[in-house]
């Protein structure tokens, strides 16, 4: 879509303010009548995709809803709403050479009001007058997310970036679907077809194992390339014994896990070079991660946590070093998740943590949306570190996520009954089709 004279039929589109650098957005990602709109930071979603119709609407949400000056309004200073497409004279705009915008009806600008530069400034009609605030540019596709944001490895892939910026515009306005698959249950696409087949939606993350499957590599790459995200966990077993989930329950030593020349020391070194080759085929296909380990940070029943927070710590530290640069692994966004009571002494800290996180299973059925975890999580990692629901069985009630201010960035449903049993197939169609959840072709390009 180009600025000019007389508009065409386009794909979805963002409008950049010039003078802002931040896009024209429907508040909430909301689709309801009425919903305002207003300035945002650039993230892709659908509810900043604009195109303009033959007939000169402005539209978003793939065409769904057209910007709309409510109530036919001809007065300056009236905010910009969506409503539902009715060919009326209020929903009828010109894209002007100067990249202007004007609602027809009242020959009034869309103005940034006041010239504001910040998140939510309301998106207004009033008097055409030139300036940056009335200019507009657009994208040629979904742009993807920038910000300032600095991952805690300095040596970041893009891609890694650029998801790490998407997760920090969509803390506390949305939160991302994720669903954990199993390979034992129908095939690793069990859990994904439960959801397509009942809601017609992917979640925007696919959540996998290493400790689960060594053959992981290729379903990660396929989601990431078919527009998902990949979070990759491992439930590794203590060094020297199995490598399984039994594994993981077992003792060890950490002193010796840590010590050059023990054996638990080269069993170690051997799991973390069999996860980092599998990390790097994810890298050389271009595809960031959201990697997970050791988590459930402070639950006693993993040999990672039986040893209290310093040497948690010490072996987040040490995985953290021997991936970003022995093995110059770089697609890597680092979520530290703790278990449902989060404990500082298990933090290692905001150098080498990019998102926060705790898991939960509430009973069958249960939607609540688990604010106390969430604020005892936010009193460790602070207000600015997106936090993750990083696993769950039932999932939080969308709507009273939004009304208590509980900001999870992610849910990540476990497998098999803790999807299909502790949801409800209406509680499912609830979630992947709420305004407030990003499902996958909801995400921007994060390549």
């Amino acid at each position: 879509m180009a600025l000019a004279t007389a508009p065409a039929q386009a794909a979805p589109a963002p409008l950049v303010g010039v003078g802002s650098g931040r896009c024209l957005d429907v508040t909430g990602g909301s689709s309801a009548n009425g919903a305002l709109v207003q300035l945002w930071d650039c993230t892709g979603g659908v509810n900043q995709g604009w195109e303009f119709s033959a007939a000169g609407e402005l539209r978003v949400f793939n065409g769904a809803k057209c910007l709309d000056v409510p109530n036919g309004s001809t007065a300056a200073g009236t905010r910009l709403a969506i409503w539902d497409c009715n060919g009326g004279a209020n929903q009828k705009f010109r894209l002007n050479s100067d990249g202007s915008i004007t609602a027809t009806q009242s020959g009034l600008c869309l103005d940034v009001n006041n010239q504001a530069t910040a998140n939510g400034t309301a998106i207004n009609t009033w008097n055409c007058n030139g300036q940056t605030n009335q200019q507009w540019r657009t994208g040629t596709g979904n742009p993807g997310p920038t910000c300032t944001v600095n991952p805690v490895n300095p040596n970041a892939s893009t891609q890694a970036r650029k998801l790490l910026c998407y997760l920090y515009s969509q803390y506390g306005n949305h939160i991302l679907s994720g669903q954990q698959e199993s390979t034992w249950i129908g095939g690793p696409d069990y859990e994904i077809n439960h959801i397509r087949n009942n809601t017609g939606k992917y979640p925007a993350i696919r959540a996998l194992d290493f400790g689960d499957s060594k053959d992981l590599a290729s379903r990660a790459i396929a989601w990431w390339n078919a527009g998902g995200i990949p979070m990759i966990g491992y439930h590794m077993g203590a060094p020297t014994k199995p490598d399984t989930y039994e594994g993981t329950q077992m003792s060890v030593s950490i002193n010796a896990v840590l010590t050059p020349g023990t054996a638990e020391y080269r069993s170690f070194i051997d799991r973390l070079d069999q996860s980092a080759a599998m990390l790097q085929q994810l890298e050389n296909a271009g595809a960031a991660v959201i990697w997970r380990p050791f988590h459930e940070a402070g639950g006693t029943w993993f040999w990672w946590s039986k040893e209290g927070g310093g040497q948690y710590n010490r072996l987040w530290n040490f995985m953290f070093n021997y991936f970003t640069r022995t093995k110059g692994l770089d697609n890597l966004v680092w979520l530290h998740g703790y278990n449902g009571q989060p404990q500082s002494s298990f933090y290692p800290g905001k150098s080498v943590v990019d998102v926060g996180g705790a898991d939960t299973y509430a009973g069958n059925g249960n939607y609540d949306p688990q604010n106390a975890m969430y604020n005892a999580v936010r009193n460790i990692v602070g207000s600015t570190v997106p936090i993750a629901l990083h696993e769950n069985g039932p999932i939080p009630d969308p709507d009273r996520l939004q009304s208590t201010g509980t900001r999870w960035v992610l849910f990540g449903t476990w497998h098999g009954e803790h999807l299909t049993v502790s949801n409800s197939i209406s509680h499912l169609q609830k979630v992947y089709n709420h305004s407030y959840v990003v499902t996958r072709d909801e995400l921007p390009n994060l390549k």
